[in-house]
């Protein structure tokens, strides 16, 4: 305390003590005495602190301060638009942007096996089309279907494109094409081409210009080799008809990805901050169940709310 200050308290006691001398048995009333005022006056000023004041003012210069130079609050929120292009392009990055943690792996999963799944079943197809050429090269005779049965049953013609017959609609084109070794075995036009084919326990060679085979309109020869042929080829279709299909599960993937990406986006910036972690939405329930049995069963129940 400063010496002008402690000089003030010391004139202010002394008149403490004369008022009392003086009037010490005067009445109080219901309004305060001059003696009661100058009491209240000395603990005012006995308990007046600088250091606390001095921190008080402090401390309400530093609120005001701050009040008035804090700097803006950081945006948390994430644009929707943004979300919906990164996941449109890979599925799961919009999830990743926007915060979640366990989505962009269910998404990006989901792509890779489609992917992968492509590839393998395409692969697959490949193996059983090199397959089926082969036998068909093996066990498919051109010389038996134009040279024996087009000669021997349409006047000497070798050519079926100059043929006008109702059973020789296609025309086998000159080299080994995809669509060779589907006419082959897909049309009976060309059954007798393959080496097996029969009728009647007869096949090609028991035949002859003279008398020759049955007209395919009429009897078309049973082949086991050309069945055969013809279910590998399904089998080829069908992985290539799968393997189409993972594309179509791949740009659904993108799609619904990017949509969840931009309404989840939306969501989260309007949801409280302290509600906005992956966790929250994960609930693990403990109960205890009887199936086929007297004797309870303990089951933890896990939930993620997307």
């Amino acid at each position: 305390m400063s010496a002008s200050r402690l000089q003030t308290v010391i004139q202010r006691g002394l008149v403490l003590l004369l008022l009392a001398a003086g009037g010490a048995g005067a009445t109080v009333g219901p309004k305060p005495s001059v003696f009661e005022q100058v009491r209240h006056q000395i603990r005012y000023d006995l308990s007046y602190s600088p250091v606390a004041d001095e921190a008080q003012f402090a401390s309400a210069g530093q609120n005001a301060r701050s009040d008035s130079e804090a700097p803006p609050a950081v945006s948390t929120s994430k644009s929707p638009a943004k979300a919906f292009l990164l996941s449109l392009a890979i599925p799961g990055l919009g999830q990743y942007y926007y915060g979640s943690r366990v989505k962009p792996f269910i998404f990006i999963g989901i792509e890779i096996s489609a992917w992968v799944l492509n590839i393998r079943l395409n692969n697959d197809g490949d193996d059983i089309t090199a397959e089926f050429e082969a036998f068909n090269r093996a066990h498919w005779i051109r010389d038996n279907y134009e040279q024996k049965y087009l000669a021997w049953n349409y006047g000497g013609i070798t050519d079926d494109d100059l043929i006008e017959a109702q059973e020789i609609s296609h025309h086998l084109p000159d080299t080994r094409t995809q669509q060779y070794y589907e006419m082959t075995g897909k049309y009976d036009q060309f059954s007798w081409g393959w080496d097996d084919a029969n009728v009647d326990g007869k096949t090609i060679d028991d035949y002859s210009a003279g008398d020759p085979p049955p007209k395919t309109s009429e009897r078309v020869p049973y082949s086991t080799r050309r069945f055969w042929y013809e279910q590998r080829r399904d089998d080829a279709n069908g992985k290539y008809d799968l393997a189409k299909k993972m594309i179509a599960v791949s740009m659904i993937n993108h799609l619904v990805s990017a949509f969840e990406a931009y309404f989840a986006t939306k969501k989260r910036n309007d949801r409280p901050a302290d509600k906005d972690t992956e966790f929250a939405r994960i609930k693990v329930r403990a109960e205890l169940k009887t199936q086929y049995s007297r004797y309870d069963t303990p089951f933890l129940k896990l939930t993620y709310k997307f």
